[in-house]
This record gives structure tokens, sequence and C-alpha cells, in this order.
């Protein structure tokens, strides 16, 4: 027998194998209830040969066979439905599969753990700018925008830009900064593609095709590399050898650093990604917020140049796509950025590391609500990788954990540098007292001017918690709280009403203090702006640098607004949380918090948590290099545990009080607290589904084995016309807990239709935040 005869045959016979496919299971990428079940299909014979489990297929479906994208999770060579009836496959847009074994597994797990569809988790895991196309058509070009330089009437609009619609201003304005990718100009200035074509028109600006750029860090590859690597301290030393010691274990459990602002953990972190990279394997670093990415990828492409892959959502889906392909295709080794980039597809994953671990910012707020903490374990779980957490102020619920046994704790109580910052505690009830109204105490302003004087830098933070509100009194600092939940009432403007956001109870806003008799009691709120004309007027000329949501929106502007303070265009740094951690700036000496107070009446349970988390970290930015560093919190409760320890830069000190009102209150981590919220145009019947809801609750737990709270309104009471309330339910017993809820709300769908109808619900296990 010929060679070329075997040859032939065993290949016949590997296509007689593939084509035993002929069916296959789906899951639609549709979020609906409804459609969260698997669809079989047929596979036509052109296709048997390709498909894999785990590739994304177009589908038709439904009565008009509207063509819809799929996820083959299952592949068979025969079916009990009837052949006849069983629609074809359309389409494989995949080369090979998007999603791994693994990730499969991982999108099940999550499915279970987070209360969602299994479509909403294969779509999460995936990068946006997948859905729908063929991965061959991903990676070609992309439309870019730039203004017409060649055309006079170019300079004259933009100097005078009468005639231009302002959607058109807006984007010769965004043009001046240099070309930009079309999508992303529409998505940063809120526009439809209108504008565009219509400057096109004009001759003011030129439309063309771009091929895909290498990705976000091409820029970054001028970094110069200094792959020296710094003499560690005693504590780095002991921290990265035990870590390395880890990855190269079987199954290593979980470790919890918890170290000092400025103790180096950034380098300890790179010394366990290089120990994984040199034994051929991957891996993650998670850091809280896209104004950290700048700098920690900076850091990284320095050592291990380029083996570094960054994704976040301020990139462009394509330039997304390009990351993950490239994680997936072995280019390289190591995936840095938020949330997101624990999905990362690596293969052979080594260790991923999660920076600034308490921040809230790791659990999604949108389907599905997971833990990107949660998911790094079940990630490190399953492929035998080592999953690190670090912070100067870890989470309650990780502490613990290094308690019950869950975690591993390594501690770093000193400084690179070996000094900690002075830290000046101002009781903003003796300046009022004293005739100073001004957002700053005297001795900050005394104290900012001096920086000024010096040519130094300065960190302004506006301790500022989204949209709550809370009464107050400036003179005694008394807050008023809900008696049932030991929380802070929020206050609604519109009803002129006090209200606890956990069990409902409602009070009338007082017109003087309960506590002292003070007229000086009212609902506390500032902005930003205001921070800075303040600021302007005490200082004139002086150099601010303003970070907030109005400021940071464009592509791109994190890292320039950043780079510009780094390289001193600016003596002060105002902002809110996005500067409160992680950022490193050898300049600045002096940090000010103004209001500290705003994050202790947030109407949530972990108010004290996030607060003092809050001021140890804005108080880690000064003195990081060789001058000593000052900060001022300024507060009306100069009194609350929180702000005292904050203070003395004590995180076990604090830990040690906060976990007895934790036990006390029954609170996380000693139990877990399940949230189901309902959504409506019309409020009254919002309320009175959730009350037949709590009926239904009530009834089923006459065993007492569950707590519910509520109904009542969520903090955020109405957004998109859609009014929100919710109730929570607390049981020590996780499974138990998500059981019931889940009962009770099928319950509440099978028996009450008619009042469940055009209302949506929204069900989440441990809420990190007040929802």
């Amino acid at each position: 027998m010929s060679r070329s005869t075997t040859t032939t045959r065993r290949t016949s016979t590997i296509l007689k194998m593939r084509s035993s496919f002929c069916y296959a299971e789906v899951i639609l990428s549709i979020s609906a209830k409804e459609t969260d079940r698997t669809f079989s299909y047929a596979v036509p014979p052109e296709l048997r040969d390709r498909i894999r489990r785990g590739m994304r297929v177009l589908v038709p479906f439904g009565a008009g066979n509207r063509r819809r994208e799929a996820y083959v999770i299952g592949l068979s060579d025969a079916t009990a439905l009837d052949q006849a009836k069983i629609k074809q496959i359309e389409r494989i847009l995949d080369d090979r599969p998007a999603l791994g074994e693994k990730t499969l597994e991982l999108a099940f797990w999550m499915k279970e753990k987070y209360y969602t569809t299994l479509a909403n988790c294969l779509r999460c895991v995936l990068p946006a700018g997948v859905k729908e196309r063929e991965e061959g058509d991903l990676a070609k070009t992309v439309r870019y925008a730039c203004l017409n330089a060649e055309n006079p009437e170019t300079a004259a609009f933009l100097s005078d830009p009468r005639g231009l619609g302002a959607a058109q201003t807006l984007v010769m304005q965004a043009l001046l900064q240099g070309e930009a990718p079309a999508a992303g100009l529409k998505a940063a200035l809120n526009i439809s593609d209108s504008p565009l074509k219509t400057l096109e028109k004009k001759n003011l600006i030129r439309i063309y095709e771009k091929s895909l750029p290498d990705g976000p860090l091409s820029g970054a590859r001028t970094y110069d590399k200094t792959p020296e690597r710094p003499v560690l301290t005693r504590e780095q030393e002991n921290a990265a050898a035990v870590l390395c010691a880890g990855l190269r274990g079987k199954n290593p459990k979980p470790t919890l650093i918890c170290g000092v602002t400025g103790s180096g953990k950034t380098e300890v972190y790179l010394r366990v990604i290089e120990d994984a990279v040199a034994a051929g394997k991957q891996a993650i670093m998670l850091v809280p917020e896209i104004s950290l990415t700048p700098q920690t990828v900076e850091a990284f492409i320095r050592r291990l140049g380029d083996s570094v892959a960054v994704t976040h959502s301020r990139l462009t889906p394509l330039e997304r796509y390009g990351q993950w392909k490239k994680a997936r295709d072995g280019e390289v080794s190591v995936m840095i950025g938020p949330r997101s980039a624990v999905f990362a597809p690596f293969e052979n994953l080594g260790c991923i590391i999660v920076d600034e671990e308490h921040e809230s910012v790791y659990k999604s707020e949108t389907a599905p609500k997971y833990s990107a903490k949660e998911v790094a374990i079940k990630r490190a779980e399953q492929t035998g990788a080592l999953a690190v957490f670090g912070s100067a102020t870890p989470s309650v619920e990780s502490f613990r954990r290094t308690e019950t046994g869950e975690f591993d704790l390594l501690t770093m109580t000193e400084r690179i540098n070996g000094m900690f910052p002075r830290i000046t505690v101002v009781d903003m009830r003796l300046e009022m007292a004293e005739g100073n109204m001004s957002l700053f105490s005297r001795a900050f302003a005394e104290a900012l001017g001096e920086s000024i004087r010096k040519g130094e830098q300065s960190i302004l933070f506006l301790n500022r918690r989204g949209h709550s509100t809370f009464v107050s009194c400036r003179r005694c600092g008394n807050v008023l709280r809900c008696e049932n939940c030991s929380v802070n009432y929020t206050y609604h403007i519109h009803d002129d009403l006090l209200v606890c956001h956990y069990c409902g109870k409602r009070a009338e806003n007082p017109s003087l203090c309960p506590a002292c008799g003070s007229r000086f009691i009212r609902y506390f709120g500032v902005g930003t702006q205001k921070v800075e004309e303040e600021l302007r007027k005490l200082f004139p000329g002086v150099g601010v640098i303003r970070m907030d949501t109005d400021t940071t929106s464009g592509k791109g502007s994190h890292e320039a607004l950043l780079r510009a303070f780094r390289e001193q265009k600016a003596q002060v740094l105002l902002g809110t949380q996005m500067i409160a951690k992680g950022l490193d700036f050898p300049k600045v000496t002096l940090v000010g918090v103004l209001a500290a107070d705003l994050s202790l009446h947030t109407g949530d349970f972990r108010s004290g948590e996030t607060t003092f988390q809050l001021l140890t970290q804005v108080a880690g930015r000064a003195g990081r290099a060789s001058a000593p560093g000052e900060v001022y919190i300024q507060t009306y409760n100069p009194e609350h545990y929180a702000i005292r320890y904050a203070k003395e830069q004590d995180y076990r000190g604090f830990y040690e009080h906060e976990i007895v009102l934790r036990r006390q209150m029954d609170y996380p981590p000693f139990t877990h607290v399940f949230s189901v919220m309902f959504t409506g145009e019309n409020e009254k019947r919002v309320i009175l589904a959730l009350h037949k809801l709590l009926e239904i609750m009530i009834y089923c737990n006459r065993k007492g084995m569950f707590e519910m709270l509520g109904p009542a309104p969520a903090i955020v009471s109405r957004i998109k016309r859609k009014y929100r309330w919710k109730i929570l339910v607390k049981a020590k017993d996780e499974a138990r807990l998500l059981a019931f809820a889940e009962y009770c709300v099928g319950k509440m769908r099978e028996k009450a239709k008619a009042d469940m109808e055009g209302l949506d619900v929204y069900m989440t296990m441990d809420p990190e935040f007040q929802e």
C-alpha cells in the first residue's frame, strides 16, 4: 500500500470521526431568562470538520428566523428531536474556539454563583468588539478622523465656529489634539455619525481607514527598559520569597498581603510575576481604577518589555479584542487591567494578583454582578495558580479569611523610605465657631500656601461618594441615624424626608439639631468645581489639575492629566476617589482631605470601613520620596473611630473595632446579604409588588432562618424614569439564602404575573456597595 493511500485513508477516518457531530447544542446570546437554555441546531456537512465546542456561530431563531449569535456548548451525533424541524447553523464566526474548556466551566459557575443567565456570563468573559463579527474581520482596519490642514477654512472655523453645529464644534476641538478613532470620538462626545459626515462634506476633516495598531501599548514601548532590580527591604524579600515558593507549589492557598502605603508591594508583585514568566507561565495583574493603569503598565514594561498587554474600558472594542487575542494566542504573558482583565484567556496561568483588593469596583454593577476577587480565586482553583490580594487597608471580609484559615497572611509594616507622614485632624466645628466659614481650615490653608511658595506639590482630596447626602449639624457634628439599623438616614430633597435605605423607616427633616438645638443643620454636599473656585480665589495663579468625571471622560484623559502633574505642570491635584490610592508622586509633600465626613454617612454598614480605607490611602500619597509628608484631615466628627485609626495609620486597631460591630449587628462577614430590587416607571406598582414579595417571604420563612429588611428605596431611587425599591434578606448559609430568594421570586412570578408586568427584577448576593 502506498504512503499516499495510507494518508488518504487516515484523513478519511478523521473526517468521518468529525462528521459524526451532526448536531450542536447552543446558548443564544440573549440575556432573557426565557431563552436561558440550550437549543439544538443541525450542523451542515461543510461545517462539520470545523465546528468545535466553545465557538461562536450564527443561527436562525424565532418565527422570523432572525440571525442570532450563539455559543456552542455541546456536540453530538444524534438527537431525539424531530430532524425535519431542526434548523441549521448558518455560519461559524471563529477560526478557533473563543471559549476554552476552563472558560466554559467558569461561565457555568458564574451563572449559579451570581444568579444570572449563562448568556450574560459567556458574553462577560469575552472582550467587547467580538459580538456577531467574524474573527478574521476584527483585526483589519479602524476608521479614523483628523482635521484637514490643507483647507484654509479649517483654521478659520476653529477660531470662529459660527456656522457649525454644537456637535461639529466639539469634534473640531477634540481633533485639535490629533487624529482619533471615529468610534472613540463618538463615544467620548456622545454624538452620532452625522457630525463627522457633515464635517467631511464641508472638507474640514478627513475620514480614512487605518490598519489596527499594535494596541494601546504602542506608545509605551518608548519607555526606557530598566531590567535592574532595586535592592529589596527585609520585608519585601520575605514576602517575595514566600509567594514565589507558593507559585512553585501545588494548589497554593490564596495569600493576603497587608502592607502599609509605600512599603513596596508593587515591587513584590513584579518579582512574583517575573518568576512566573521565567517558568513559562502567565500572570494577571488587576488594578482597581483606570487611573492606575498607565503607571502600573509603565513599571511592568520597563521590566518585562513586550510580554505585557493591557485592557480597560477606555480602549476601543477593537483594541480590547486585540489584547485579548494576543493573550489567547500566547503572544503576551502578562495582562494588566481593571476588573475585566480577570478573564484574560491564558492557558497556563501561574498567578493572579489583585492590587488594592479592598476596592468595591472589583464587584460589577451590571449583570452578571460578579466579584473579580471571587472569580480570581475560582480561576486559581481551576488552574493551580497562586491568587494574591494586596492592600494597605484590606477589606474586613478578606482579613477575616486569614483568621478562618482560608487565606495565608503576609504583613509589611515599614515604608521603604522609613518615614510616615505627619497627620493632623482638624475639627471643623471649632473652625466654624471661630468664624471660619471657608472650605479650608486655617491650618491647612497656611500649609498649602507654604507648599506653593516652596514649589512643592499638593493633593486635595474631596471625600465624595456618589449620590448620597446626609443631614448633619455643623455646630456639634451630630448625624441623624436610624436606630433600627445603625446606619445614617439619607436625605431625599424632593420629599424633604429622611429615609433609611435598609429598613425603609422615614423621619421628618428637622429644622433644629435634636442634640444641641443649633439651626446649623442641613444636608451636606460639595463638588470639585466649587473647591477649585475657592482654591483659585485663595491662591491666584496657582496651577490646578482637577480630576473628576467631567475632566476624565475622554480616552487617554486619565493618563494625560496624571502625566502633566508628574511633570510638575501644576502644583495642586484636586480630585475624588480616583486620586486616593496607588498613585506615586515623589514631589507631593502635602495632602488635604476636605469633608472627611462624606463617606462616613453614606447609609451603608460599610461606611466606617470605607472612610478608614480612603483616609489611609490618600494619606499615603504624601512624603513617598526623601521629603517628609504632611496630611490634614478636615472633619466634623474627629472622635469617630474610623478617623482616629486613620490618623494613627493603625489597620489592625481599626479591624478589631469594626469586626466587633459587624458581629453585633450580624453583618458580613458573619452573614450573607441578598438584595432583591424591583424597578418600574410606576412607583406605587413597584412598592406594591415588593410588599407582596415580602408576604411570600414571611410565609416561606416560618422557621425563622432568614431576616428581611425593607422594602426600602434604593440610594439612587430613580434612574432613567424607573423607580428602584428593594428588599434585603440576611442569612448565614449562602446556598440556602440563594435558594430561598430564588424560590420566593419564582413564586411571585407564578402567582402575581399581573403585578410583575412591566417590572424588572435585579438580584445580587453580597453587594459590595449600597444600591
